[in-house]
């Protein structure tokens, strides 16, 4: 039997919609961290996972919830981790309420390129290759919280076409600067990546980074292959990626990188929305095999960005079992259900929390994008299972009613 994640953890990230992110003026430029051009020294990463963390192969695996709790992260414990993204304003008065229900935190966008690529430092000390990476108050905010609170963290993003500036993709990292080869972007890659881990392990030597998606993003809205190239900050929804690119060769290469520098227990996942359209199932599907094949990639993220309306339960099952047919781990990463109507919301929430409890020995995390309603990136259709101040809505209470008879 396939080994099981028994005391998970969780995530979340982003789809192609206008999404707030805190502003340039609450990033500190001061002390910028200086890292050394990457060199040919490997820190091994493979597909084990902490064994503490485990089951013996050998031992069934009881999945069940618990229906004699309050809290999300008890109720699902024996299937999957329970996560959410957060901001850093929100730790100051929610703090309480995250950590009775979660076990796994996706920072909203302060791992995201655009907040930790230091284009000063890079212009000054990056040689045009070795991209410098800084965190600034709230990132480390949101790192020590997770590190004291000793929730494992799910990192959020190295490739991705939409919050990642232009001055990355150009000579001398400025944005005057014409576009760099793609033998110079791999380069650029490479430094991103390691130094971001370098970072992390240096910085916050006790947070356990468990898992991170590599890229995030990378096929059309609808499916049909990759995102046309261009700038995604002039037009919305192209991608830099593919501009300096031919093929999926940054693909291959970013997770390469990620595989050569993350701590060896961190998993590495591909992330998308719209995963449900049959045309991007597909082009997910195709390229986590590629991957797969190369023994680069653990697992695949479904961000999970749905409405009452569609898709319906059908549909997004039939993409979750086309997933699971890869032999890879799973993680829901980003779930949250637009609507107007809570009851129908309700059942929508029960339906999906049902369907991965279902398929739990699949599916090592789930999240949640966002606590309550009010600070969620679709405030305007109350998406999550919590409304103001942290209330109880319809959903929450049908999710919590889930019995063991409901996932046999």
């Amino acid at each position: 039997m396939k080994q099981k994640l028994v005391s998970c953890f969780v995530a979340m990230s982003m789809c192609g919609f206008l999404i707030p992110f805190p502003s340039a003026d609450n990033m500190s430029m001061s002390n910028p961290v200086i890292k050394n051009n990457s060199d040919n020294k490997t820190h091994t990463s493979d597909n084990s996972t902490d064994n503490s963390l485990l089951i013996d192969n050998n031992t069934p695996v009881q999945i069940s919830v618990r229906e004699d709790t309050k809290f999300l992260k008890e109720k699902f414990g024996s299937c999957f981790s329970v996560g959410t993204c957060v901001s850093p304003h929100e730790l100051d008065t929610g703090s309480e309420f995250i950590l009775n229900h979660f076990n796994s935190i996706t920072p909203e966008n302060e791992l995201k390129p655009d907040t930790i690529l230091n284009q000063q430092a890079s212009e000054l000390y990056g040689n045009n290759v070795n991209t410098q990476v800084f965190f600034n108050d709230n990132v480390r905010k949101t790192l020590k919280f997770c590190e004291d609170n000793n929730i494992p963290l799910r990192g959020h993003t190295f490739v991705w076409h939409s919050q990642t500036p232009d001055w990355f993709f150009k000579e001398n990292f400025r944005y005057d600067g014409a576009d760099v080869t793609p033998e110079i972007m791999n380069q650029r890659l490479e430094n991103f990546i390691k130094n971001t881990f370098e970072l992390l392990a240096t910085d916050f030597p006790n947070l356990k980074v468990y898992a991170y998606d590599v890229c995030n993003e990378l096929f059309e809205n609808n499916g049909g292959g990759f995102r046309k190239p261009g700038s995604n900050n002039l037009s919305m929804g192209k991608s830099y990626w593919t501009k300096i690119y031919s093929d999926d060769s940054f693909v291959i290469n970013a997770f390469t990188y990620a595989r050569k520098y993350a701590p060896k227990d961190c998993k590495l996942y591909i992330n998308d929305f719209n995963e449900y359209i049959p045309a991007k199932t597909n082009d997910i599907y195709n390229m986590a095999m590629k991957l797969k094949d190369l023994g680069l990639i653990d697992g695949i993220g479904m961000q999970s960005h749905l409405d009452t309306s569609y898709p319906d339960i059908k549909t997004y099952e039939n993409a979750l079992n086309k997933f699971i047919s890869t032999g890879l781990d799973v993680q829901i990463t980003e779930l949250d259900i637009t609507c107007t109507d809570f009851a129908v919301q309700g059942k929508y929430f029960k339906d999906i929390f049902t369907l991965a409890a279902k398929n739990a020995e699949h599916i090592s995390s789930f999240t949640l994008w966002g606590t309550h309603d009010s600070i969620s990136w679709r405030n305007y259709s109350n998406p999550l299972l919590f409304g103001a101040n942290y209330s109880e809505k319809e959903a929450y209470k049908q999710v919590m009613s889930i019995t063991n008879a409901d996932i046999k």
